[in-house]
């Protein structure tokens, strides 16, 4: 074989190889991006997902009709899920229905702000109005006996808490030109408005309102009167430390299982234990406070929880409840209607939406809160740790 010759095999025989390794290199590159692609992709469809804003400022943008807004919604962003939604969900008498996967990603929202809602309650769809929990109301009992003695009858005794839906409304009017700009932020606006004013008022509900007039009945007036108590009138490390592990106690005694147990606060109550310190200048709680924990419990702060009470306008109240044992039941829709000629109340006089190039959303969400045994919670009354700071 001639020198030329030996030279062209092993050019064919080496180019053959090698362009085998360059296909294999190609198709690997090719599948990395498609991979790389595919989780953008689903990272985007993901983001995209619970868009709660920029469907209430379609629904705004059309005034509530359903069809308006998802051609506002197309046009605007060329959004299809939430032309989707639009187009099969038709409202009802001016009204609209959010449809149900963008109503739980409004609650999914509304959970941060509401601490009753983030100390994780067990939470009950009720697609109707009512509904029947079963509560074990006292337990059966056991007894040591002699030879020949007949076994004490005991049985457990139960009975029922019911759940009947309460309409909490809230109204939020929201710039013409907000809804018309494009900007993502503009939907965190418009979403953070409706969630903000549900949570605020669904606190004070679920924490301190009676259930007369038409609103749930919330902690303060689940919680058996035997589990309440007035803090120490000394404010002191020693008197706050054993009345926080009072509350506790109240619990073991009642055979709770602390299942779910958490704190709720007041601000002032909040700053004043993370400021108190031990007679070495060290701080008692504060360390424990700032990884979000109380006596080894989560514990959530709320304005919902007055500052003002008592005649002096400086007591406050702490709440100690194993959440196990509370329950929301709600209605897995909420119904929005909008209006831009609408007249609402400013807090001080009734102002025009028209007047001021406004659109007025109001939002109705249907639920009710519940303790299936009311000594799962405690209350510290009379709390005036933290008077000096709010005053």
């Amino acid at each position: 074989m001639t020198k030329e010759e030996l030279i062209k095999l092993v050019d064919d025989v080496i180019g053959e190889k090698l362009k085998d390794v360059l296909q294999q290199q190609s198709d690997n590159q090719q599948k990395w991006i498609e991979k790389i692609l595919t989780a953008q992709r689903q990272q985007e469809q993901k983001a995209e997902k619970p868009n709660v804003g920029r469907l209430i400022r379609a629904l705004a943008a059309g005034k509530g009709d359903p069809q308006k807004a998802a051609a506002f919604a197309q046009k605007a962003w060329k959004d299809e899920a939430i032309v989707k939604a639009l187009q099969t969900d038709e409202g009802e008498a001016g009204g609209y229905l959010v449809p149900e996967e963008y109503s739980s990603q409004l609650i999914e929202y509304l959970r941060p702000l509401a601490v009753v809602r983030r100390m994780n309650p067990v939470i009950i769809p009720m697609e109707t109005g009512t509904m029947s929990m079963p509560a074990v109301t006292g337990g059966a009992s056991a007894e040591y006996i002699g030879e020949g003695t007949n076994v004490p009858k005991s049985q457990p005794t139960f009975g029922q808490v019911k759940l009947t839906w309460k309409k909490l409304a809230c109204l939020v009017p929201i710039s013409n030109d907000l809804i018309r700009f494009s900007s993502p932020k503009a939907d965190e606006v418009v979403r953070n408005d409706l969630v903000g004013a549900m949570a605020q008022r669904e606190d004070a509900a679920f924490i301190r309102d009676d259930g007369t007039n038409d609103k749930p009945k919330g902690l303060l007036n689940w919680i058996a009167t035997a589990n309440k108590f007035e803090a120490n009138e000394t404010v002191s490390l020693a008197n706050v430390t054993i009345d926080l592990a009072k509350a506790i106690y109240y619990l073991r005694k009642n055979e709770t299982k602390f299942l779910n147990c958490g704190w709720i606060l007041s601000p002032g109550s909040e700053l004043y234990l993370r400021t108190i310190r031990d007679s070495n200048g060290n701080f008692a709680f504060k360390g424990e406070m700032d990884q979000g924990r109380l006596f080894g419990f989560p514990f959530g702060v709320t304005t919902q929880v007055p500052d003002n009470l008592g005649d002096g306008e400086d007591e406050s109240e702490i709440y100690f409840v194993d959440f196990a044992d509370a329950a929301i039941g709600e209605s897995s829709r909420v119904e929005i209607e909008i209006s831009s000629e609408a007249a609402y109340y400013d807090g001080s006089n009734v102002v025009s939406a028209f007047s001021l190039d406004q659109t007025v959303l109001r939002a109705i969400a249907r639920h009710d809160f519940a303790m299936r045994r009311n000594t799962s919670g405690a209350v510290i009354q009379a709390v005036t740790w933290g008077s000096s700071i709010v005053s």
